[in-house]
């Protein structure tokens, strides 16, 4: 008995210490990372009047039925920010200001923004990946503003890259995620995913649309290059709900009439299979929605003494989704004389209705900002409410 006492100590100690790190362990399990569709506190935005002032535009819009935050720096004048949202039908009551230690001029805030994530009782925390065009400060500017705290990774990431189910389930595209995690293998960088974004399963699909390529890796064809990332999954597959997927879609005409096109059917009809093999957290199977593509946009743009076109990174699936709307990208005006995009875009858009018969769905144009590599969900994040109080 005294060599058993004297032993406890010991013993004691170590399962003293190790106590603490299995109760942060379980802690930070009781956390889930939301998705889109589920109910926000509001749509974020940094602000600007860049890019023929769309921010101000989408801010507008859906002031008018939720909430909005914008981020501005420390010098700016909100009222002056809200006389400008005013001008395009903005409503007051709905948007906060959130004013950070400095002034940010990048409004992709989608990629190097922060990743939420709640528990049931209420609380947030946020996820800091790794941003390979460094955009040092703010992240803990934005934690310490919110007063949330962060965890970290040393994987580099955006958030364009990533989609979500809310229930445990991850979609990434391998050419992206092995690109800007090089060396890690596709192993390491989902062991990473699974434990700081409180996971259950990640579906690898292969590559994005083409127009998403990196201008390093050459043209698509002749001298029309694409001006991406390598393939972010929100140019070309979102989750709807749970358990349904909308992906892009090609036509066999569509292939036939377009390099690119042709492409992106071979690439898009590879994830297709990919996800129509694939199951979520709970071993079900997905229901898998085809989406008609955005109409390929080609630009001059001149490099060096030779001309060099390049193919702006169109998609319908970089829609926002807030409480009440979708913003879905449109690449036509009402009195157009291109039949054939206003049909293809009246049956894209009976399809979001159908799928978000609760949301109204809000047609704004998307190629200027497409123009700049990026679209709609590219400017904006989502503040989820925690399930406590919804």
């Amino acid at each position: 008995m005294k060599r058993i006492a004297n032993g406890l100590p010991g013993l004691i100690l170590p399962l003293i210490l190790l106590l603490p790190a299995c109760n942060r362990t379980e802690k930070h399990a009781d956390f889930y990372h939301p998705a889109e569709f589920e109910p926000n506190n509001s749509t974020c935005f940094i602000w600007s009047t860049d890019y023929y002032e769309i921010i101000p535009r989408l801010a507008g819009i859906i002031s008018q039925r939720d909430k909005v935050t914008i981020f501005t720096g420390n010098s700016a004048k909100t009222g002056d920010i809200q006389n400008f949202i005013r001008k395009h039908h903005g409503n007051s009551e709905n948007i906060r200001f959130v004013r950070l230690s400095k002034n940010y001029d990048n409004i992709w805030i989608r990629d190097y923004g922060p990743y939420y994530l709640v528990n049931r009782p209420g609380d947030k925390k946020l996820v800091q990946f790794m941003y390979f065009w460094t955009y040092p400060g703010f992240i803990d500017d934005f934690a310490s503003v919110m007063n949330l705290p962060i965890v970290s990774s040393d994987l580099n990431g955006t958030g364009g890259a990533r989609e979500v189910n809310g229930k445990g389930t991850l979609i990434l595209c391998e050419t992206h995620e092995l690109d800007v995690n090089h060396p890690k293998t596709r192993q390491e960088i989902e062991n990473e995913m699974i434990e700081k974004l409180c996971l259950k399963k990640i579906i690898w699909l292969k590559r994005g649309i083409p127009q998403d390529d990196s201008f390093l890796s050459g043209p698509i064809y002749g001298q029309v290059y694409p001006k991406g990332v390598n393939g972010h999954v929100d140019e070309f597959c979102r989750f709807a709900d749970p358990r349904t997927i909308l992906i892009s879609s090609v036509t066999e005409e569509e292939a036939g009439s377009n390099p690119i096109f042709s492409e992106a059917k071979r690439r898009l009809d590879e994830n297709y299979d990919i996800l129509k093999s694939s199951t979520d957290q709970d071993g079900k199977k997905f229901k898998i929605i085809k989406v008609p593509i955005a109409p390929v946009l080609i630009s001059d743009r001149r490099a060096g003494p030779e001309k060099t076109f390049v193919a702006s990174i169109t998609s319908y699936m970089n829609f926002i989704i807030t409480n009440s709307l979708i913003i879905l990208p449109s690449y036509v005006s009402e009195d157009s004389d291109n039949i054939a995009l206003m049909m293809k875009e009246k049956k894209v858009t009976e399809i979001f209705q159908e799928v978000f018969p609760e949301r109204e769905i809000i047609k704004v144009r998307a190629d200027t900002i497409n123009y700049y590599s990026g679209g709609f969900h590219c400017i904006s994040i989502h503040e989820p409410q925690p399930p406590s109080v919804r």
